[in-house]
């Protein structure tokens, strides 16, 4: 691939270049950033206090650079437009995070526990980036910027520093609704598709809900999948530590 193409937007691109969701390449990007995950996570582990909040800051303020730099690329280019705004939950989760390092909000540590982790992780799985090549601008900051998000978020489970609480989701179902409900306005009065509330992303299980249930019946679903995956996940992490307490009291 030239080094143009690597920096063409998807509209100027060559037909059927892109690469194939669940293909050889979506799952060598899946595997190098779950090797880098569990390199980085040892080596923070294994480090004292003071270089970890150096981490999280280096991680929280590289997301936050990541979607300056896109915002770059796009004005270089002359394709920033109201559609390529930093306003999918994703992109949310890097501003909490960086938020989440300097103030340990709760409402913060619950949100990105439960809803950005499952959203980050949703946009890996079925990255609506597929267009573009294996290797291209977009793609190589789609996989990094999500993985440096799940990095953020599993280094605070790790030691404390967001502790998950059945009790609390409440809070961030909070944020949810006027995050969703701000960008849904947003959505119909640009037509834009930012959180997936107009149209779902095809190929992801919202598609797949809209295959029988319709646009916008899909939403019923999509709420759904928001309240019953945040839930499962706490029970999961309260469960594990119960657990862990368990055999740490027999040993």
């Amino acid at each position: 691939m030239s080094i143009k193409l690597f920096f063409t937007y998807w509209d100027s691109l060559p037909a059927n270049i892109g690469f194939k969701q669940f293909g050889s390449a979506h799952f060598l990007w899946l595997l190098g950033i779950a090797v880098a995950i569990t390199v980085l996570l040892y080596m923070y582990c294994h480090s004292n206090n003071k270089i970890q909040i150096r981490i999280d800051r280096i991680t929280g303020w590289t997301l936050v650079c990541m979607i300056l730099v896109r915002a770059c690329y796009l004005i270089i280019i002359d394709k920033q437009t109201v559609y390529e705004l930093p306003l999918h939950l994703c992109s949310m989760a890097a501003f909490l995070c960086l938020i989440h390092m300097y103030s340990k909000w709760d409402w913060v540590s619950q949100s990105i526990y439960s809803l950005c982790l499952p959203g980050t992780l949703f946009a890996l799985f079925f990255p609506d980036w597929i267009i573009y090549p294996a290797v291209h601008f977009i793609t190589i900051e789609g996989f990094c910027f999500h993985g440096g998000i799940v990095f953020y978020i599993i280094c605070q489970l790790r030691t404390g520093k967001i502790v998950p609480n059945l009790k609390k989701l409440w809070k961030a179902f909070f944020f949810l609704a006027i995050a969703a409900f701000g960008v849904w306005i947003f959505d119909h009065v640009f037509d834009a598709n930012y959180m997936f509330l107009n149209w779902p992303p095809e190929g992801s299980p919202l598609d797949w809900i809209a295959g029988f249930m319709g646009n916008p019946g899909y939403l019923i679903g999509y709420a759904a999948l928001v309240i019953i995956i945040p839930v499962i996940m706490d029970v999961l992490y309260d469960f594990l530590i119960s657990k862990r307490m368990d055999l740490s009291g027999s040993s």
